[in-house]
């Protein structure tokens, strides 16, 4: 099977600046609320949340990771040859639109990978026949979350077939929480209830060659006792968290995205700026253009309301966000000048262009602000 690593092009002007040593404060902060002998898996699908995924990894993999977290087969192949020992999780489970070869590659390689049905235990199998390789199972168990798992009665009958078969090895057991990241935890508390009835039905509690995990960042941070064998850390490595108000440990956000100032325009006062007419000077205005804009997941909802970062001052977006260009009000900026960068994602979580600020202002989650990096942006490590 062919995994073809990248063609996408570099855009050299728009700048991710990764901070390794941010990163791995986070990891040994999230560390300090675990204990010693629990296993940590960083997860860094989507592109390491947008960082970066090879360059996350590269930096991650010289702390304390045990685990790596990935979406698909298809970001664990882009990673294998820079792990060593540190082994891989892929978390969509196994389906009958893998190719077989995709399926031999995860045995070969060593990854551990989810399956969720009795069909895809059949496909695998077949996969597998007429080999000695031997895949590492994971087996998800729906507890509430009501997304990928397999109910608990059939993923009792799971594991007892696994166990039978000499091409697959049962690595691990676990779920995930849909409400671990709200302030109000008694659903998560019933979800974590639910998946250790079914460990005690399974005696997997005492099994010490399968791994117990359940926690996302937001249990590992709220829920001790959902810590199990293995804590999977995504959100909160990255130095962000769904409610920093409930954050008991200091995290440095890893990551700041700057794009350069390549027009300084004069606009009289009353002129119409960007599409829709939707923005007239107030005043005589100064505009600076910044090449950014929907194309690149800047999204058009920050329309005359977002903020930039320019020197250490905040100039306001104005007009609306078109597809590769947005328009600063630097009018009380008079430094501001051609090829000059401008902070879009800011590093520091009190700025008006914080990740926090963003995600407010387009009514989600930081984790979607990061995911939405643009891939093509040039990645700078620290």
């Amino acid at each position: 099977m062919q995994f073809q690593t990248s063609n996408q092009y570099t855009r050299y002007d728009q700048k991710v600046h990764i901070y390794s040593q941010a990163l791995l404060n986070n990891l040994k902060a999230v560390r300090s609320l675990c204990k010693p002998e629990t296993k940590l898996c960083a997860v860094i699908k989507a592109n390491g949340y947008g960082h970066g995924i090879r360059e996350i990894v590269n930096i991650l993999k010289t702390g304390q990771v045990d685990f790596f977290a990935v979406a698909n087969v298809y970001e664990a192949a882009f990673i294998a040859d820079l792990l060593g020992e540190i082994k891989i999780l892929i978390l969509e489970p196994i389906h009958t639109a893998y190719t077989s070869d995709a399926v031999k590659l995860c045995a070969q390689k060593g990854f551990h990978c989810a399956i969720v049905s009795n069909q895809a235990l059949q496909f695998v199998q077949d996969c597998l026949k007429d080999t000695t390789d031997v895949l590492n199972v994971h087996i998800k168990v729906e507890t509430g979350m009501g997304r990928c798992g397999i109910d608990a009665k059939k993923a009792a009958q799971l594991v007892k077939k696994i166990r039978t078969l000499s091409n697959l090895r049962l690595a691990g057991v676990y779920t995930h929480f849909s409400t671990a990241a709200e302030k109000n935890l008694t659903y998560a508390v019933h979800q974590l209830e639910n998946f250790k009835k079914f460990l005690s039905s399974q005696s997997l509690l005492a099994c010490k060659d399968v791994i117990i995990h359940a926690a996302n960042s937001a249990a590992m941070l709220n829920i001790p006792e959902a810590h199990f064998d293995m804590v999977r850390c995504g959100i909160a490595l990255y130095g962000w968290v769904e409610h920093p108000d409930l954050l008991k440990i200091n995290l440095q956000p890893a990551m700041k995205f700057e794009v350069p100032i390549v027009q300084i325009n004069h606009f009289k006062k009353g002129q119409p700026i960007g599409y829709g007419r939707t923005f007239s000077a107030w005043r005589d205005t100064v505009g600076a253009i910044v090449p950014i804009g929907y194309a690149d997941n800047y999204w058009r909802l920050y329309s005359n309301s977002a903020f930039m970062k320019v020197g250490d001052k905040f100039a306001q977006v104005i007009g609306r966000v078109s597809m590769d260009k947005t328009i600063l009000d630097v009018t009380d900026l008079p430094d501001a000048e051609v090829g000059q960068f401008v902070t879009v994602i800011d590093n520091d979580i009190q700025s008006q262009c914080s990740v926090y600020r963003q995600a407010e202002m387009a009514d989600t989650i930081c984790h979607e602000i990061l995911a939405s990096l643009p891939a093509r942006a040039l990645r700078i490590v620290h």
